[in-house]
């Protein structure tokens, strides 16, 4: 498998399936963020991260954020209103369950919704399935679907050593398996929601700016039947809305300091009660996030999931493909590469900028 013959696979894919968020360098599109990686590496050309709707979002920035109003509800109206078949990710966690709760709240239906797991629900790695997400669906009797990603099927994603140039995920993540890979892209008149992005703020030369950076966004802004519920840029006035709450939250507690920063709201109650996110059901049990570079303690556990389950043939796939990406790059090794901005909105004036206009030299 060679380079060249991925980039132009890619590129055809990015182009058919109309992709919302991709990377781009020299006529070429990626929709799998290490094959952009390993194309600027081997090329020495600098590869960008792309919003293709960034001209919507100035549009709706054109005028100023109502911190009153509550645009979320609006944009479930208009959603559930511009197509037939309207369907939600749940896994119980703060942004699903405030979805989940404002749909409800203002008699939004959903014709499905979807929980995912990694093979067997009584794996640890599935905790929050069962225990903050399914008992909140049956106390409001909702009916709800479990789609498992079996074991089988890791094995197979992993079975080719260049797995990590072809997966749906990034990052050097075990058994990742996202929901943008299940939702058909030729349907028209069907809508999924997937609810995670909590804001994320950079602040430079005494500017704030909320801003989408790929480590947050890639898997979920490719699809254009997959709608990442605050990144979308329909409702690009609620994360902006939410963006200057964490940022006054920030201020209150005594965050921030002089020079560059950068901040991302957490499953922290405090931060989720300033964000008006829904309280999670037996949060206690939720599973860490942000613990090392594999990100949270759900990543570890499907390993010890994978040992427990006597699936050694995933994890051989697993690490051979890791091998071959530490081997072509093996400047990240063992790590997630650095993010990529798509854009940034100045908070204060409403502005958008690109990475190549704010900061064209890096930080």
């Amino acid at each position: 498998m060679d380079l060249q013959t991925l980039i132009e696979q890619s590129t055809r894919r990015v182009e058919q399936q109309r992709h919302v968020c991709y990377y781009t360098a020299d006529g070429y599109k990626f929709d799998y963020k290490n094959l952009a990686l390993w194309y600027e590496h081997d090329r020495n050309s600098h590869v960008s991260y792309v919003d293709s709707q960034i001209d919507i979002i100035r549009g709706y920035l054109q005028t100023p954020i109502d911190m009153e109003f509550d645009y979320n509800t609006q944009f479930l109206q208009q959603l559930r209103t511009d197509y037939k078949e309207l369907n939600l990710y749940f896994s119980g966690g703060a942004d699903s369950l405030t979805i989940l709760d404002t749909a409800r709240a203002n008699n939004i239906g959903f014709d499905n919704i979807v929980c995912q797991t990694c093979d067997d629900i009584d794996l640890e790695c599935n905790r929050e399935i069962k225990q903050c997400a399914i008992p909140v669906l049956e106390k409001y009797n909702l009916s709800y679907k479990i789609v498992a990603t079996d074991w089988q099927d890791h094995f197979e994603r992993y079975s080719d050593e260049y797995s990590y140039f072809t997966n749906v995920h990034p990052y050097v993540l075990p058994f990742r398996y996202c929901p943008d890979s299940e939702v058909d892209y030729r349907a028209k008149d069907s809508c999924s929601i997937v609810g995670k992005d909590k804001p994320q703020l950079v602040l430079h030369n005494d500017k704030w700016y909320a801003v989408l950076l790929d480590t947050q966004s890639s898997t979920q802004k490719k699809n254009p039947n997959l709608r990442a519920f605050w990144l979308d840029a329909l409702n690009i006035k609620s994360y902006v809305k939410d963006a200057i709450l964490y940022r006054e939250y920030l201020r209150e507690n005594d965050k921030v300091k002089t020079g560059l920063q950068f901040f991302k709201a957490d499953q922290t109650p405090s931060v989720n009660d300033v964000l008006n996110r829904s309280r999670v059901y037996q949060s206690g049990t939720q599973l860490k996030k942000n613990i090392n570079q594999y990100s949270s303690r759900k990543n570890l556990q499907r390993i010890v999931d994978a040992i427990g389950s006597n699936r050694m043939d995933v994890l051989m796939n697993y690490f051979s493909a890791m091998k071959k990406f530490n081997s072509i790059l093996p400047q990240y090794a063992y790590q997630d590469p650095p993010g990529k901005f798509a854009w940034f909105i100045d908070l204060d004036s409403l502005e958008v900028f690109t990475q190549q206009e704010l900061i064209p030299n890096g930080f």
